[in-house]
């Protein structure tokens, strides 16, 4: 379920990191913690977790802050957005049953948020919690629109990460071998398949790359050593897989980092 987020800043002029992935991640977690104590040791402890793997998914991801009134535009060089005393938006994406429908509206609705790092902070009132309709349906066979970065990666022998741009030939199946796991994670593990096979079961077909754009997204940014992830955005790509696999990765985020950076958020076109 997606839920629609309008916050009002307590005062103008604010400094609003660009950085504020993390941040607004870490607020989610601890509003979770704060609300349900039993909720958030699942989420964090266990989340869906693979019985054969150290993988642990959190099934959530955000969308980009929407600021329509800056106090002024972004210059060059700046790290920060300079907000007004009018509302900002942001939409935020659980892959949850709707049961817990009302309890993420309570969550949220009229709490206090801050969103800080080392230098800047900003902080806002919750307005209104606003659920969206479901836009999916049964259908398999969809486009859409990274609408914020996407995290596709292999990894190295030295165990980082190698970040895929979406033209780069492993990215669809590293695509498809996320969202399988992602999958399989809430419905338990299926059968092991050849690349082939795979390939049948999850369709990513790359469409427009026009106005794509990489971006690098710093994490942990309260610690000595800063964590940068690179993403691709404002791609347009078509999907074809079965629809419970296909809800898996819309409303908790296609490819890594969703929970923990708001990566892979998309929309539909």
């Amino acid at each position: 379920m997606r839920f629609k987020l309008t916050l009002r800043p307590y005062t103008p002029y604010q400094k609003l990191t660009l950085n504020y992935n993390h941040p607004f991640s870490s607020w989610i977690y601890s509003r979770i913690k704060e609300a349900d104590a039993e909720y958030a040791t699942f989420l964090h402890q266990k989340g869906y977790k693979m019985s054969d793997s150290t993988k642990n998914f959190k099934h959530f991801t955000f969308s980009k802050f929407d600021i329509p009134h800056k106090a002024k535009p972004i210059e060059k060089g700046e790290d920060f957005i300079l907000l007004s005393d009018r509302p900002i938006y942001i939409t935020v994406s659980f892959f949850i049953d709707k049961a817990a429908e009302d309890f993420i509206v309570g969550l949220f609705k009229n709490q206090r948020i801050g969103i800080y790092n080392r230098k800047y902070q900003a902080d806002f009132l919750i307005e209104s919690v606003e659920s969206l309709s479901a836009p999916l349906g049964n259908t398999t066979r969809l486009q859409y629109k990274a609408a914020s970065p996407m995290v596709i990666a292999e990894k190295r022998a030295d165990g980082n990460d190698d970040y895929l741009h979406p033209t780069d030939p492993r990215f669809a199946r590293y695509f498809a071998l996320n969202l399988l796991s992602k999958y399989e994670s809430v419905y338990g593990k299926g059968i092991t398949m050849d690349d082939s096979t795979l390939e049948k079961l999850i369709n990513f077909k790359l469409t427009d790359t026009n106005k794509m754009r990489s971006k690098l997204i710093s994490i942990k940014q309260n610690r000595e050593e800063e964590t940068k992830i690179k993403g691709y955005e404002n791609f347009v790509f078509e999907l074809n897989a079965p629809s419970k696999i296909v809800e898996v990765g819309f409303y908790g985020g296609f490819g890594k980092f969703t929970s923990s950076a708001g990566m892979g958020y998309c929309d539909i076109l």
